[in-house]
């Protein structure tokens, strides 16, 4: 997958069709699978003609970038308000909170998940969370440090970047693996997990439920 090349619409009814398209990709890859999802089926799907999406976006690559913006966006809109309420939480409450916000935005988009994490290159997805990575890291890193004031610079840091990745790495796994693992054991597990490295002890399992 190359640059972004995207040609960015000025006019408010070329907006409107850039999101059609991005809305039908959506669809299509979710109820589709990736293989089904090519420019034509997307086009038919957006009621435009493939001419139109070659418009505005440069390739196929392009406009599944596209979508995973508009997923990250999505998943910004629910995971930064449960990080605003986890830091008017103790840690363990906070850490349930932020799990289940982040599980419930990852379900409601499994299917489309799985077919962009399966298309999309590593890389990409990288460049398209580092805002939203970098607010879930701001807050892992001020509540350790709150909470585990012995902590060294270099610990902090090893510490907060183990929490983001467990954090992010975890219920991604579980929503797409489905494992044979209830969801509340599921939250209780990562929870006491999280809870070990935020403030040096896990919760007892009633904590986390």
């Amino acid at each position: 997958m190359g640059e972004n090349r995207r040609r960015q619409p000025q006019q408010e009814r070329s907006r409107q069709t850039v999101e059609r398209i991005v809305a039908a990709a959506a669809r299509v890859l979710e109820r589709e699978g990736d293989r089904a999802a090519t420019t034509n089926r997307i086009a038919a799907e957006a009621g435009v003609s493939p001419g139109s999406l070659y418009q505005y976006f440069a390739d196929r690559d392009d406009l599944l970038l596209a979508v995973t913006e508009r997923v990250v966006a999505e998943f910004e809109a629910r995971v930064v308000p449960a990080l605003r309420q986890a830091a008017r939480e103790d840690v363990v409450a906070g850490i349930v909170t932020v799990v289940g916000a982040t599980l419930d935005a990852m379900e409601d988009r499994a299917p489309l998940l799985r077919a962009l994490t399966a298309r999309v290159p590593g890389n990409r997805q990288e460049e398209v969370l580092r805002a939203l990575r970098a607010r879930v890291t701001d807050f892992v890193y001020a509540s350790t440090a709150r909470n585990r004031p012995e902590l060294s610079p270099i610990e902090l840091e090893r510490i907060t970047w183990m929490l983001v990745e467990l954090a992010q790495s975890l219920p991604l796994r579980y929503v797409l693996d489905r494992p044979p693992i209830p969801r509340d054991e599921f939250v209780r597990d990562t929870v006491r997990l999280l809870a070990t490295h935020a403030i040096g002890a896990g919760p007892q399992p009633d904590d986390a439920t």
